[in-house]
């Protein structure tokens, strides 16, 4: 997938080349949060979702991609507390609260670690590859955990 990944010193959005000048700010602008990695074995994911919240705070256009071993963060009914976790459920059903309403997951994802939609949250939007590009590419950051 980082092929697809906009050059990291875009300043404008793609629809936005038709109109020079146009300003980007931290409300306008669209932040795209690709999470890759297991929920527990480090602290990525926890990271991702604090971002995500504390973005969603400032009024920024925020959206997560779940694709790799990332689907696993967003499997219903994890008990890490049997290896000294925190579950983050609670942090994944706040994001709405911070206007957090665009959750990926790759379909491949799902599939090749044969995990059922069911088993995710009902705020999930299931995509395919060439969708990851698109939301790749219609993005103005991009911040992999």
């Amino acid at each position: 997938m980082n092929d697809a990944l906009p050059p990291s010193n875009q300043t404008q959005h793609s629809s936005d080349q038709d109109k020079p000048n146009t300003p980007i700010t931290p409300n306008t602008r669209r932040i795209l949060l690709v999470c890759r990695t297991a929920p527990y074995g480090n602290a990525l994911a926890r990271e991702s979702l604090e971002t995500a919240l504390a973005a969603g705070a400032i009024g920024a256009k925020v959206a997560m991609l779940f694709l790799d071993e990332g689907v696993w963060q967003l499997a219903q009914h994890q008990k890490p507390q049997g290896i000294g976790r925190k579950n983050h459920s609670a942090m994944l059903g706040a994001l709405p609260l911070y206007d957090i309403d665009t959750v990926l997951v790759d379909r491949d994802s799902l599939s090749k670690r044969c995990i059922d939609l069911a088993e995710l949250g009902d705020f999930t939007q299931l995509i395919d590859s060439l969708q990851v590009k698109e939301v790749i590419a219609d993005h103005d950051v991009i911040l992999s955990f």
